[in-house]
Order: structure tokens, then C-alpha cells, then sequence
């Protein structure tokens, strides 16, 4: 019983209130940009119903081909979610602004995210983001100066939110070992990223698509970074951070080089972020007080 209760207590953790808050205002505004300029998709099929082939999910909900006036509600309902969950996180603003805006945003997202993808590409680093809207619903009230009081209600959201980010990540070594026939090291030397390379020409990477020792160092560190991913829930405060740097690194080098962002995956990070001590670090920058961490500090 000990043992189930330690995984239960992982998987549902008590994290801080206030980091909901954070959260929820940071995937909202990516929302808002991933609708307009990332996944639009949703906006132009509705001209092409011939080409609807409904993902799982869609298919359970039997979503029929989308079309212009559901686009554009769904992109209204993301627009007005995404405003009343970013103001409603302030003290002074009623919390069923912040609830009802969430619901909105949370629905509107996710039927705009299925239609989306059900037109012939799936993009999975939509996946933590579009499910921690979801489960961001259940999360109740949240204010941004919340202080450090955690409960399960919200650390349930965050940790699946954690969990997905970092199953982006090692679901991608899983399916390189798909592709490659069984074998990583097969990927790992393979010549997958002078391919990448010679289909997504830019003056940066032809200085480096003839150097095929860098460019296979390259995928082997990139593969080892992804098996690693689970190991962050294993960090704690300035190790946590130095991993999220990593990763983030990782995708700026990649747009760089590929013009590919990942950046609905690269926000759904913040929920490992301690957001919630940021008004006690500023409060302590004005006043020169000193802010004490709290004792036995939460995991991330």
C-alpha cells in the first residue's frame, strides 16, 4: 500500500495553485498564435471536404468535415477563452471569468486542433498542448499571485501537462526505432540529417551538410537527449532549469537549422517553471528583503 500510495502521490501530486495560472495564460497565448499562423489548416479545409480522413479522436466524436462557420466560431472561441483565462488570473477579476474562459478555450482549441489534423498530417507536438487545455478545465481557480499553496486539483493537471512533454520527446526515439527497422544505431548513423539538410537548404546548415561526422554526432546527441527526457522528473530547482535548457537549446538549434520551432511543446515546459515564487522575487528585487524558500520544497 506504501508503494501505490508513492505512485499515486507522483502521478497526483500537490503542486502550487498559482503555477495553473502561469500556465494556463502561457498555452492560451500560444493558442491564440497556433491558430492564426502555425495550425490553420483548420481555417483553409473547409473549401476541400474531399480530403477529410477524421483522426481516432474525431472519429469518436463524429465530427463531419469542417466548414467555413465552424472555423470561424472555433476561432473565436480560442480568441475570447484565451483573454478571459489570461485577465482572469488576477485577484480582482471574478473566477467564473477565468473558469468559463477556460472551458471555452479548452473545447474550442481541442475541435479546432482535430479538424486540423484530420486532413492528412498530424503534428504531434500539438499533443501536451492540446490536452492540458483540456485538463487545465479541471483545475478550479488560479491567481498569479497565488503564493506556494499546492493541491492535487492543480498539480493533477500540471504533472499530465509534464508527463506529455516529456513523452513528445521519447515518443520520438520510439518512433525512430520504428523507421529504422528495430535498430537506433542504425538511425544514429544514418544520414537522416544531410537528408533534412538537402530538403530544407539555408545558408547555415550547407556549411555543415558536407561534414558527415558532425552531422552524425549531431543526431546521436539529439537521440540521447530524447532518451534522457523522462530523467528531469528526477531534478530538482537549478538542474530543472539547466535541463529545460537543454531541451530549449536544442530546439532553437533546430530552427536554425531546419526552420522547424516545436514551439506548442516548447511552452507546455512551463509547467515545470516555479512561477509561483515570481511575485515574492520581485516583492524581494524592490525591497531588498530576503525571501526564504520554503521548507521541503515540492518537485516540479
Amino acid at each position: 500500500m506504501t508503494a501505490l500510495r508513492a505512485v499515486a502521490r507522483w502521478w497526483v501530486p500537490a503542486l502550487p495553485r498559482a503555477r495553473v495560472a502561469w500556465v494556463r495564460a502561457a498555452l492560451a497565448l500560444m493558442a491564440v498564435i497556433d491558430t492564426r499562423y502555425f495550425l490553420n489548416s483548420t481555417d483553409d479545409r473547409a473549401g476541400t471536404p474531399e480530403f477529410f480522413q477524421p483522426v481516432v479522436a474525431a472519429r469518436w466524436l463524429h465530427l463531419p468535415p469542417v466548414t467555413d462557420e465552424i472555423a470561424s466560431m472555433l476561432l473565436v472561441g480560442v480568441h475570447l477563452g484565451a483573454v478571459a483565462v489570461v485577465v482572469g488570473g488576477f485577484a480582482r477579476v471574478p473566477a467564473l471569468v477565468q473558469n468559463l474562459g477556460g472551458v471555452l478555450l479548452g473545447i474550442s482549441f481541442l475541435l479546432w486542433a482535430l479538424w486540423g489534423m484530420s486532413y492528412g498530417y498530424v503534428a504531434h507536438d500539438h499533443m501536451a498542448i492540446t490536452v492540458g487545455l483540456v485538463l487545465l478545465m479541471t483545475a478550479g481557480t488560479a491567481r498569479y499571485g497565488g503564493g506556494e499553496a499546492a493541491d492535487i486539483a492543480a498539480g493533477w493537471p500540471l504533472r499530465m501537462i509534464q508527463v506529455l512533454t516529456v513523452m513528445t520527446y521519447f515518443g520520438s526515439v520510439l518512433a525512430k526505432y520504428a523507421i529504422s527497422g528495430g535498430s537506433l544505431i542504425r538511425w544514429g548513423n544514418s544520414g537522416t540529417l544531410a537528408w533534412a539538410f538537402i530538403r530544407r537548404p539555408n545558408d547555415l546548415n550547407q556549411m555543415i551538410v558536407t561534414h558527415g561526422g558532425l552531422l552524425r554526432a549531431a543526431q546521436w546527441g539529439g537521440l540521447v537527449l530524447e532518451l534522457c527526457s523522462p530523467l528531469v522528473f528526477l531534478l530538482r530547482r537549478h538542474w530543472l532549469m539547466l535541463a529545460i535548457g537543454a531541451f530549449l537549446s536544442f530546439h532553437l538549434v533546430t530552427f536554425l537549422l531546419l526552420g522547424i520551432h516545436f514551439l506548442p511543446t516548447v511552452i507546455c515546459w512551463t509547467a515545470f517553471v516555479p512561477f509561483e515564487r515570481l511575485p515574492a522575487w520581485v516583492r524581494e528585487r524592490r525591497t531588498g528583503a530576503v525571501v526564504a524558500a520554503p521548507a521541503g520544497e515540492a518537485a516540479a
